[in-house]
This record gives C-alpha cells, sequence and structure tokens, in this order.
C-alpha cells in the first residue's frame, strides 16, 4: 500500500531497471524518509501533515524543494542540481499531500482508494463509506493547512504524539470528537468527556445519523506505527483492505501488536485527550475572566 519503487520505460517499450527509483520510509509511516536511485540517497523532509517539501543528499545539500498552494497544486518547485529532466541524475519528487502520488498521465493524485483533482480540489469518484466521510462525497478534507486524508476516506487532523504506559511513543491521526455528545448508558446519560474520565471507555461520534465507537487503529498492524481515530463502521468495513490490515490472518512480521500492552495505552490516550479538552476549556474561561 505505499509507492515503494518507480522503473521508467524506454520508448521502444523496455523497461530501464537501472533508472529504477527506490523509497524507503520509516516502519508504518505514510510519506517515505529517503529516495534511493543509481547508488545515491536524497533524504526526504516534509512539513507538519507529512507533505515533501525538501530532499537532501547525502553531503547535506540540497537536490530538490517544492510548495504546494492550498488544495495541493504544485505552486513552486526546483530541481537545486540544475539539471534538465532528460538527465539521468535528474532529482524529482511526485508525493504530494499525506497518501497522495501524481500520475503524471492524468495529473490526478493517486489517494489509495480514490483518485484526487488538484484543480477542483476534490476527488473524482464518491467517497466509498459514503456519508462516514462527510457530508461531501467528493470533498477533501475542509481545512487542509491542519487535515489530511491518507486513505481517501474520512479526513484526520495532522498527526499528534503520544508516549503511553508501555513506553512507545505514537504519531496519531485525530478527528472531530464532539466532547459535549450525550450518550445513553446504563449509568444514565452521560457526555463523551465523563464515559472516557468516568469510565475509562472511548467516545463516540455520529455518523450518517448513528452512534459509532471511536477506535483507535494501528496502520498496517504495526504496533509501533502511526494510530488513526476510526468509527467502527469504517474500520469493519475495510478490515481486510490492504490499507488496514496487509498481513491478516497473520500479525504484522515484524512489530506485532501486543494487546496486553495496547489496552493500556489506548485507555491512557483517551483519558489524555479529553483532559486535553477540559484544560482547554479552562483556558477559554481564564480568557474571558481576564477579559
Amino acid at each position: 500500500d505505499q509507492m515503494v519503487e518507480e522503473t521508467p520505460v524506454y520508448a521502444d517499450g523496455t523497461i530501464a531497471y537501472d533508472a529504477g527509483i527506490q523509497w524507503v520510509y520509516q516502519p508504518g509511516a505514510i510519506t517515505p524518509a529517503a529516495r534511493y536511485q543509481r547508488g545515491k540517497l536524497h533524504y526526504v523532509v516534509t512539513d507538519h501533515q507529512g507533505t515533501p517539501r525538501e530532499m537532501f543528499t547525502e553531503s547535506g545539500v540540497a537536490s530538490w524543494t517544492g510548495r504546494l498552494n492550498t488544495w495541493g497544486q504544485l505552486a513552486f518547485w526546483e530541481s537545486r542540481e540544475g539539471r534538465a529532466e532528460n538527465d539521468p541524475n535528474y532529482i524529482d519528487c511526485h508525493f504530494r499531500f499525506a497518501g497522495q502520488f501524481e500520475d503524471n498521465e492524468t495529473g490526478l493524485y493517486y489517494n489509495r482508494f480514490r483518485y484526487y483533482d488538484k484543480d477542483s480540489g476534490q476527488y473524482i469518484s464518491p467517497d466509498p463509506i459514503g456519508l462516514l466521510g462527510g457530508l461531501n462525497p467528493y470533498g477533501y478534507v475542509h481545512d487542509p493547512v491542519g487535515w489530511v486524508d491518507p486513505f481517501g476516506l474520512s479526513g484526520f487532523f495532522t498527526g499528534s504524539t503520544f508516549t503511553g504506559p508501555s513506553d512507545i511513543t505514537y504519531t496519531v491521526y485525530q478527528q472531530p470528537i464532539d466532547w459535549d455528545l450525550k450518550v445513553n448508558t446504563r449509568d444514565g446519560v452521560k457526555t463523551n468527556l465523563q464515559i472516557v474520565l468516568e469510565d475509562g471507555r472511548s467516545p463516540m461520534v455520529v455518523k450518517n445519523g448513528k452512534y459509532e465507537i471511536v477506535s483507535l487503529h494501528h496502520s498496517k498492524q504495526n504496533g509501533l506505527g502511526p494510530l488513526f481515530e476510526l468509527s467502527t463502521p469504517t474500520h469493519e468495513q475495510y478490515r481486510y483492505s490492504n490499507a488496514l490490515h496487509p498481513h491478516l490472518p497473520d500479525a504484522h512480521p515484524i512489530n506485532p501488536v501486543d494487546r496486553n500492552l495496547f489496552d493500556a495505552d489506548r485507555k491512557a490516550y483517551w483519558k489524555q485527550r479529553a483532559e486535553e479538552e477540559v484544560n482547554r476549556r479552562k483556558l477559554i474561561n481564564c480568557c474571558k475572566k481576564g477579559g
């Protein structure tokens, strides 16, 4: 489910294996960390959203730089070494927003489950998860400055970091949580804040008029990889997809999830997430009183 190699084809149809490009990733990462071609390594530098901004040689020389506008059009780019496109040492990068790779022939961005059109700022096909992904079935995220949609399904807030009781530090891609949402429980009606802080449970969201539990899900079954906040229907609908569970029915071959450790991390994560909301509200109240 990751772009790991590009192999050009000559005019006569011969595959140019000697000019192939390999992309190197950290475990579970969405955006590559390095580009390898013809024995040369170029390190990829991304912004807070996982969009490549620059590449550097092993000696620290900038070899490529690029900038996207608000909806993903390549507003500026430069091959710093000044080479023409037909130069065998020419450096380029076709990764765009997190999870996207530009198709040179169509100009569209491959985005896992769909293709994204940078000119219109939306997808060319409806969301395969329907209204669970939002009210606009063709829409990208509502705020591309702080949100990403790495799978072409549902937008997530730019990843934050969390270190659990297991001492594992995760990158977590979040979705909006209505902490005042009222939920029926065995102990009566409670808000999301209450069921997380008092009951130690996961919060709920309303998708397509239905209450759904929000789960923390490992990217590609990698116990050390990023986490996504996914509603239960989305998780179940794509349970056997390569994007979510590429190794089923087996565990991750290198970093399998330790369920006991992760259960403690999951509870601690939601508690911290709820406490951050409590602190945010306290800060707002203090500012109002001070004003």
